[in-house]
């Protein structure tokens, strides 16, 4: 289903959709309109119509599943409550059997290890050591300060006698101590266990708040676990007699255990309560966890539940038992712990579980019988479903598909029953239902029949009527257009006629100017001629001037010469003057030559322009004539122009004419096309019915 919130203030919005599609033919669409006066009430509206859509059969069944759902999961919740104590139960007694087994297990590896250290020192005393023994307190031996009795055995002094003591500790790797009695006091007087400097811990007292001076000097065995300079031993003291059986001193062993240690330690982080719970080993004394948990390392005296109080208080305060706790702000805050104290140690197991682990197998557990209980009901429910079908769901699903082949034009179904109860008479009345629609169904099909056919042969005659008119528009259009080219054709010619004739007159015009300059031109070459005629007397002027200045010259040097000396200086003008006569002579011929050059020219000119000017006369006489024949031809287009014009806008009516008469026919078309159209579509509304062969 889709579901819509809405706060104050803010528009619809979806907030989740769930698809629904259950095996039966059933379906739910719900809205949930969330809208409030204040934050703390909503007004849900929940709209839905599927029971109402749901057939019988499935109404039927719906209601006992429900009924067996509601039975079975009642009875699935009180069985799940019972086996939710059970696991609880089962639970803590898992951990009370998994710590027991634990400590168990630490008692047994503690045994092993006190008699492997009685073997050790049962060693050492047999080789190293030769009873009876003496202690003799008048007789001392300074050892690191201190003045220590002096114990004796047959072998000799044992105070500082390390010898005996390195050898066995070389051999076993197991150090020895020897304690001497000095009034209430146990002195260590020879030892083969070194500190973290190498020095021997020797000239130091027993502590007296330990158990191993109280079980000495009560004349017992001590055994138990002891951290000496950062290693672990397990540690045996065991006192030493004189021949009276007075305790005089002491033997101690001790062996390593630090290797043991780590594997116990490593098994302890391996162990597991359910999926998330641990173990953890927690030293007595200080609280600190050695192994196992998230708060290895540090001490659980400091941890605070979510009340802050001691979380872990009840594992120091007793000697085993079951307590829960919640601590804060941790993914798994909710925990139950077991705790047995493993006093030879001063170690306190522990067993913790997750409750959410718990939980997770109750909720397991409660949805698997819920899982059961669903499919039971639904099995139920199935088969009440496969019954009702078969008597009253499918009967009426025929009925109904009969009502809707006939709602879709299926008027061929038929329905064979021998019912005689509401379901056979709801049968008969399908079936007449059908054959009343049958018969209805064909007449129509009939008039349609024959009003398409009629509607067919009109349009087609249209449709002819309509191709011959366009056709005949079509050829009106093509004349008119070839009459529009041809009346531009005649109108471009009759420009171009009217152009020709003022470009002839314009070209006779220039011709005659032509003509004019021509004769211009000759009158000039006539003046020119002349003028060369003059200039040919003056050159023969100056031709005989110096031809008749030569005669004098050449006289005068003939008087000069005559004259002797006194005539010497004319004589020389003479020749001056007589060759400045010849030059003038020769320049004068050469004009003359050019002047004669030039008259031949120009009578040649002459004689060119003349014919020129002839010509052009002859071309004069001949544009006038061409211009009159253009004038002409500009008259007859232009009236060509007008006659074509007249017969344009004939044909522009008769083609307006045409084109009203194609479209009353288009429409006459169309009218008949309309009408074939709406019989088409009634013949296929009647062909939806399918009517029996």
């Amino acid at each position: 289903m889709v579901v819509h919130w809405q706060m104050p203030g803010d528009t619809l919005k979806p907030l989740k959709f769930y698809p629904f599609r259950p095996t039966l033919s059933f379906g739910r669409v719900c809205q949930v309109l969330a809208t409030e006066n204040d934050t703390s009430h909503y007004r849900i509206f929940i709209m839905g119509n599927y029971l109402r859509r749901m057939g019988l059969g499935s109404r039927l069944a719906l209601i006992i599943g429900l009924v067996a759902i509601i039975a079975f999961v009642a009875l699935s919740w009180g069985l799940s409550a019972s086996s939710a104590r059970a696991l609880r139960e089962q639970a803590t007694k898992s951990m009370e059997q998994q710590t027991q087994q634990f400590t168990d297990s630490v008692a047994l590896f503690d045994q092993s290890l006190q008699q492997q250290s009685a073997r050790f020192l049962k060693l050492f005393q047999t080789d190293n050591l030769a009873p009876p023994f003496v202690l003799d307190a008048d007789q001392t031996m300074e050892i690191n300060a201190r003045q220590t009795p002096l114990l004796m055995d047959q072998r000799g002094v044992l105070n500082m006698d390390t010898q005996r003591v390195d050898d066995f500790t070389q051999r076993t790797g197991t150090p020895i101590t020897i304690f001497a009695r000095t009034g209430d006091d146990f002195v260590r007087v020879n030892t083969s266990l070194k500190n973290d400097q190498g020095a021997r811990a020797i000239g130091t007292l027993l502590d007296r708040s330990g158990a191993s001076y109280r079980a000495l000097m009560e004349d017992r065995v001590y055994s138990g676990i002891a951290t000496l300079f950062g290693t672990p031993y397990i540690t045996r003291y065991e006192p030493i007699h004189d021949a009276q059986g007075r305790v005089i001193g002491a033997s101690f062993i001790g062996v390593n255990i630090t290797e043991d240690l780590k594997n116990f330690e490593s098994r302890v982080r391996s162990l597991m309560i359910g999926d998330s719970g641990y173990f953890m080993i927690v030293d007595d004394d200080t609280g600190k966890v050695l192994a196992g948990g998230e708060n290895e390392g540090s001490s659980l005296r400091d941890v605070s539940d979510v009340e802050g109080n001691p979380a872990f208080a009840p594992i120091f305060n007793g000697q085993k038992g079951l307590f829960e706790y919640q601590l804060p702000d941790t993914e798994h805050a909710g925990r139950t712990s077991y705790f047995m104290q493993y006093p030879d140690w001063h170690w306190i197991v522990t067993a913790t579980a997750i409750n959410d682990d718990i939980d997770d197998r109750i909720a397991a557990a409660r949805n698997r019988f819920l899982l059961i209980a669903l499919g039971l009901a639904l099995a139920a429910a199935l088969g009440v479903y496969i019954m009702m079908r078969r008597s009253l769901s499918n009967p009426l699903a025929r009925v109904q598909g009969m009502a809707g082949h006939l709602a879709s034009g299926d008027l061929r179904q038929h329905l064979d029953s021998r019912r005689q109860d509401e379901i056979g008479s709801l049968i008969g009345a399908m079936n007449g239902i059908g054959d009343g629609l049958r018969d209805i169904v064909s007449r129509v099909r009939q008039s349609v029949e024959s009003i398409g056919h009629a509607s067919g042969e009109i349009a087609s005659g249209n449709m002819d009527l309509s191709r011959r008119t366009e056709s005949q528009a079509a050829s009106l259009e093509q004349t008119a257009a070839s009459i529009e080219e041809l009346t531009a054709t005649v109108r471009q010619n009759t420009e171009r006629a009217h152009q020709g004739d003022i470009m002839a007159g314009e070209v006779v015009a220039s011709a005659r100017e032509g003509q004019q300059r021509l004769e211009r031109a000759v009158t000039t070459l006539r003046d020119l001629d002349a003028t060369a005629s003059k200039m040919s007397d003056i050159i023969a002027t100056i031709d005989a001037i110096a031809f008749q200045t030569n005669l004098l010259a050449l006289n005068a040097s003939v008087e000069a010469a005559r004259a002797g000396v006194h005539g010497r200086g004319f004589t020389v003008v003479a020749d001056e003057v007589r060759r400045l006569a010849v030059r003038c002579s020769e320049a004068s011929a050469d004009i003359g030559q050019l002047i004669r050059h030039t008259i031949e020219e120009v009578t040649t000119g002459n004689a060119h322009i003349q014919q020129s000017g002839e010509q052009i006369a002859e071309i004069t006489a001949r544009m006038e004539s061409l211009s009159v024949i253009v004038n002409e031809i500009s008259r007859a287009s232009e009236e060509q122009l007008s006659g074509i014009e007249q017969v344009s806008s004939a044909l522009a009516s008769l083609d307006e004419t045409t084109q009203h008469n194609a479209a009353l026919v288009e429409q006459s078309a169309a009218a008949s096309g309309h009408l074939d159209e709406q019989a088409r579509k009634l013949s296929e509304v009647v062909r939806v019915f399918h009517l029996p062969a």
